[in-house]
């Protein structure tokens, strides 16, 4: 047997000590019961992610994880029946069949909310019980502010569920509510505006369904976001049935990468949709897309300052759904219109047909590695459903489009896009509350090792940084009208 010298000893032994740590570190549900190991963890997270200051300024005070690791668990213990009916760690394997008591739980909005209703401090209860950031995770995402624009109608605990998975102080949110919504949502809606210095809230004529008021009622939140002193770098749409699939410092990096780049879907525009504008000329060759988009702050500017973008802003305004006319409108025909982080909607068309075998090709795909060029939103349609039925929809359809269910988030977990649509609270709600805890874990305990390389390489910022388009692949893993 070979002698093993003492400062070998050493060397295996805080091998053995910091492999368990960095282990510990990374199974986030052992710790809340080592508070020690917490502590380190937490400290070794803050020197990856953090960015320092220069000498002369005051130091910015960070997040305490140790305390928001309890008080994100506290939400958690405060929604009832909820931890005993869904195991989400085990959720998120496919082959778990034993979800009985998940598909069963409901959640109960008013007695959720019944203890922000009665406190005398409003503000701080509800700070309290929805977990949200008084400070940065870290000076990266300190250092690159995000923006949020929201058109909501109804069920505000499920949108102040979104928020708190978002909000950092650095950030700017805007919520556009229906006023025809009911008063008690509004005024639930209205604290958060009096509780938050950077949650804005607009109110907006009332909104029917694919009518120029949704469309309106969205830009209205994009103009309000433009017009802030406030220095934030990429804007993101959100409905209020959404969930985020990446945290706040994933969406950072991802937005690093996308480079200015403007994120929509493209589809060919149905003249049947102009109604009664068939016989007018549009400014500018329009196009169908998604009503989420995500763009950066300067194509934000470029849009409230732009007299052609105004013309179709009216030129629109009495076509039918608007608001899936627009985005890729304004940011896919540049000899039209001179869209910061644009891109060419007919030359991608061309290479998307060409690719398009007519049938579903559902590539490999991971957290980080996208298989389609729109990152915005993940959305399952009816339409892509009836050509792949392995593809699944576990909750329910509502309009066409999925409601996801239990049985959806080992899938949901892995997809590379920014937001989910949709949850409903009457649906499996422990689907929507699995995804919020995960992501709200990651946020406390992130993956360092993330760099986003993967979404540097889609063709927006790849064709941005003057690659040829003949030697870029605009990738879409489903058939052409699927974005």
């Amino acid at each position: 047997m070979i002698p093993v010298t003492r400062p070998a000893q050493l060397v295996l032994f805080f091998a053995i000590v910091f492999g368990t740590i960095f282990l510990i570190c990374n199974e986030t549900r052992y710790l809340l019961k080592l508070p020690y190991i917490l502590k380190l963890c937490d400290k070794n997270f803050t020197q990856l992610t953090a960015v320092p200051l220069r000498q002369n300024k005051t130091p910015l005070e960070l997040l305490d994880v140790l305390e928001y690791t309890y008080r994100v668990e506290n939400v958690f213990n405060g929604i009832q029946g909820f931890q005993a009916s869904a195991d989400c760690a085990r959720m998120e394997e496919p082959d778990v069949l034993d979800n009985a008591n998940a598909y069963r739980w409901r959640f109960n909005e008013r007695d959720f909310w019944w203890n922000i209703d009665k406190a005398k401090d409003k503000c701080a209860a509800l700070k309290a019980k929805f977990a949200f950031f008084d400070k940065p995770r870290s000076m990266e995402e300190h250092k690159f502010p995000l923006a949020y624009g929201m058109l909501v109608h109804n069920h505000a605990v499920q949108v102040m569920f979104l928020l708190s998975a978002l909000y950092q102080p650095q950030n700017q949110f805007c919520i556009a509510v229906d006023s025809q919504a009911a008063q008690e949502f509004q005024d639930k809606i209205y604290l958060l505006g009096d509780c938050f210095p950077n949650i804005h809230v607009i109110m907006t004529p009332p909104v029917t369904w694919c009518q120029y008021s949704v469309f309106r009622g969205v830009y209205s939140c994009v103009e309000y976001l433009a017009n802030l002193k406030a220095d934030w770098k990429y804007y993101q749409y959100l409905s209020g049935v959404d969930l985020p699939l990446k945290t706040n410092l994933e969406m950072v990096r991802i937005f690093k990468a996308l480079n200015g780049s403007f994120n929509a879907g493209i589809y060919d525009f149905d003249q049947k949709r102009l109604l009664y504008k068939a016989n007018e000329t549009p400014p500018v060759t329009l196009w169908k897309g998604s009503l989420s988009a995500t763009f950066s702050r300067k194509s934000a500017n470029f849009m409230n300052m732009d007299p052609t973008v105004r013309k179709l802003r009216r030129y629109l305004d009495t076509t039918y759904c608007p608001d899936e006319s627009f985005w890729t409108s304004v940011a896919g025909n540049p000899n039209e219109l001179a869209m910061p982080g644009g891109f060419d909607a007919e030359a991608w068309r061309k290479k998307l047909l060409a690719s398009d075998d007519g049938a579903p090709a559902y590539r490999n795909f991971s957290r980080y590695e996208p298989e389609n060029y729109y990152i915005s939103r993940y959305q399952l349609w009816y339409e892509m459903y009836e050509l792949d039925q392995t593809i699944g929809c576990h909750g329910r359809w509502k309009a066409g489009s999925c409601v996801y269910g239990v049985d959806d988030v080992p899938m949901l977990v892995k997809r590379p896009e920014l937001i989910a649509h949709k949850f409903y609270f009457d649906t499996q709600p422990s689907a929507f509350f699995c995804m919020y805890k995960y992501v709200r874990h990651r946020t406390l305990y992130p993956d360092v090792n993330f760099t986003a390389k993967a979404y540097a390489q889609l063709p927006g910022p790849r064709l941005l940084a003057g690659e040829a388009i003949e030697n870029v692949e605009i990738i879409s893993s489903r058939r052409y009208f699927f974005y």
